[in-house]
């Protein structure tokens, strides 16, 4: 419960603001080139700091990772908060970029290896966080509507800081009342840099698994805003939009909370996201909203057989080699984006079957290797 409560804090506090936080960079004078790139510079950052931040956390303790993530989260948004330029942005994505490579590994190996006796129950207490993640995300996105609402022409700031007090409030909870991990045997941790290199010649598979996971994983969001702007969709209505779309997310996580993940549903549910994310792209309001909704289901679902299997095959240096997960996912995220991006300037349809093509042989890759994992063979990948 007590990790659940700080999700639940940090989620609420990004729920406030992901609906308007490219409107309050446009409003503070930023192009929307430039509102962009700064948001690309999150993804940057965080890539470059992801190995030394899982490095951290498997020496110093996941839960001082956490903390660490939770402060610089709350540093990130009280810079957004001050906002006044392109500069200040800027330093507000690389804290935020850094923020995020110290929670990424550490969040799901603090479940993993600290929070849990029994290691056989990660799927569903994962799951469970994802459901708290997307409900208190709900609950910030509707909140935020009703204050800009109820309080009318406010400023955009308020939600800032709004949020910035929730994000510092999980950071003083973090400190106080998560469960300290297990400590650390020294000599585990000696020329933990050094010998980071000897893993990565050992885990060879593992890189070309997170490399699949990290194409099926990137779903185009870059497109989604423009294409329901083109399908009608009033700027105002969007808040209220992407949290009935979590619902979605929501009702995914607890699909696979209890599930055994055989072979048949993975297989499924990766044809129902393609298929999702292709009929998007059609011109018709109602095709690409079911589409949409559809598709965030499977993902949530995907998402949790993607952590349960990553976390069968990773035995050791946890979350170091989930923080390099991390790592390959934003890199190769951040070249989809880009492609996508490009094709979408002419058709958003084209860019999307584009993406599902590349999907494709990362979860042909998958499927190679999850009846034996699955099955608990420790066969070499």
């Amino acid at each position: 419960m007590k990790y659940y409560i700080k999700i639940g804090l940090e989620h609420f506090a990004f729920g406030l603001i992901i609906p308007i936080s490219i409107i309050w960079k446009l409003s503070n004078g930023l192009s929307l080139a430039e509102a962009a790139a700064t948001e690309a510079l999150i993804l940057l950052v965080t890539s470059i700091a992801e190995v030394p931040t899982g490095v951290f956390a498997d020496k110093f303790g996941n839960k001082k990772s956490l903390v660490w993530g939770g402060l610089l989260h709350a540093i990130a948004v009280a810079l957004m908060t001050y906002g006044g330029g392109l500069t200040m942005f800027a330093i507000a994505a690389v804290v935020s970029g850094v923020a995020w490579a110290f929670t990424s590994g550490a969040d799901q190996a603090y479940i993993h290896d600290d929070l849990l006796k029994d290691k056989g129950k990660y799927r569903r207490v994962f799951a469970n966080a994802t459901m708290v993640d997307e409900a208190t995300t709900i609950a910030g996105m509707l909140f935020s509507g009703l204050m800009l609402a109820v309080v009318s022409g406010s400023d955009l700031r308020l939600l800032f800081i709004v949020a910035g007090a929730f994000l510092a409030l999980s950071v003083a909870y973090m400190f106080i009342f998560l469960p300290d991990g297990h400590k650390k045997a020294a000599a585990h941790h000696e020329g933990a840099l050094i010998s980071f290199k000897d893993k990565l010649h050992d885990s060879k598979g593992l890189l070309v698994m997170f490399l699949a996971f990290a194409l099926i994983y990137e779903s185009g969001r870059i497109l989604w805003q423009p294409q329901l702007e083109n399908l009608g969709l009033e700027l105002s209505k969007f808040g209220i939009m992407f949290a009935l779309l979590k619902l979605a997310s929501l009702a995914g996580s607890f699909a696979a909370r209890d599930n055994r993940f055989k072979l048949g549903w993975v297989i499924l549910s990766f044809l129902v996201m393609s298929t999702s994310l292709i009929l998007f792209g059609v011109d018709v309001f109602a095709v690409s909203a079911i589409a949409l909704t559809v598709f965030l289901f499977t993902e949530n679902y995907f998402r949790v057989y993607m952590s349960d299997f990553l976390n069968r095959i990773i035995t050791k240096d946890r979350a170091t080699l989930l923080s390099v997960s991390s790592l390959v996912t934003n890199v190769t995220g951040a070249a989809l984006v880009f492609a996508a991006g490009y094709f979408g300037e002419s058709s958003i349809l084209l860019a999307l079957v584009i993406l599902v093509a590349l999907k494709t042989p990362g979860f042909m890759y998958v499927l190679r290797k999850h009846n034996a994992v699955i099955a608990g063979h420790k066969q070499e990948l």
